[in-house]
């Protein structure tokens, strides 16, 4: 991933949880449940868990609890984001490993992993089809990715208001709480520029990915992918 995606995140670190859930209203933890919940539904009960571009580690909080019996290797490249995602992840530190690493190279042998999990990092990669093939690397056959993103607007109304707030919340407000402008303009631009799910869903069973599903939350604002490793 290029050093100056890398730059910027160690950069917002301080203010990226504040500033969740200020933008999403309180929404982006349970957008992290429900990822989570996918990738355990139908009583899959994966044991080693990978979450990559992990951040401060919310999405492992989701997914260390009493009734999901997992260990995570919770893994991102900025290490002011795994410092926060240490000290948030203490109480559950003995299911919990954590590793600074980039996403197209993990230091891991194939099929390491019985599932993985990211939580809007798939766009913020280089190569979104490098990333989903270096994960279908790691993971075991039959294991589940589940991708929780800001997918590319389509058309519509409900598009038209969150490409509204895309650009005029996200964007303002995030730049002016972090002071960092430059950041809170990326993530729109990011997600405008993304892939549409359609062509995301075409990307995952290139990558080796089958029994595609997406679950749309918050009126599409952001949208749950799950595939199971060929």
């Amino acid at each position: 991933m290029s050093q100056k995606i890398q730059k910027m995140f160690s950069r917002i670190a301080g203010t990226y949880d504040e500033l969740n859930r200020k933008l999403s209203m309180g929404k982006d933890e349970s957008w992290r449940k429900a990822a989570a919940a996918q990738l355990f539904k139908g009583g899959n009960k994966p044991h080693q868990v990978l979450d990559l571009c992990a951040g401060t580690g919310d999405m492992t909080l989701a997914m260390v609890t009493d009734d999901m019996d997992c260990k995570v290797t919770l893994m991102d490249f900025s290490g002011e984001m795994l410092k926060l995602a240490r000290s948030k992840t203490r109480g559950v530190q003995r299911r919990v490993q954590l590793l600074e690493a980039d996403a197209l190279k993990m230091p891991f042998q194939d099929m390491t992993f019985d599932a993985a999990i990211c939580g809007f990092g798939m766009r913020n990669l280089d190569s979104t089809e490098a990333g989903l093939k270096e994960i279908a690397r790691v993971l075991k056959s039959g294991s589940r990715l589940v991708v929780l993103e800001f997918f590319k607007p389509g058309g519509g109304f409900k598009n038209f208001l969150n490409s509204l707030y895309m650009k005029f919340v996200v964007a303002k407000v995030g730049g002016v709480v972090s002071k960092d402008p430059d950041a809170y303009e990326y993530l729109p631009s990011s997600a405008k520029n993304y892939l549409s799910i359609e062509d995301f869903k075409a990307l995952m069973e290139k990558c080796g990915f089958k029994d595609i599903e997406t679950e749309t939350l918050t009126m599409g604002i952001a949208t749950s992918v799950m595939g199971t490793r060929k």
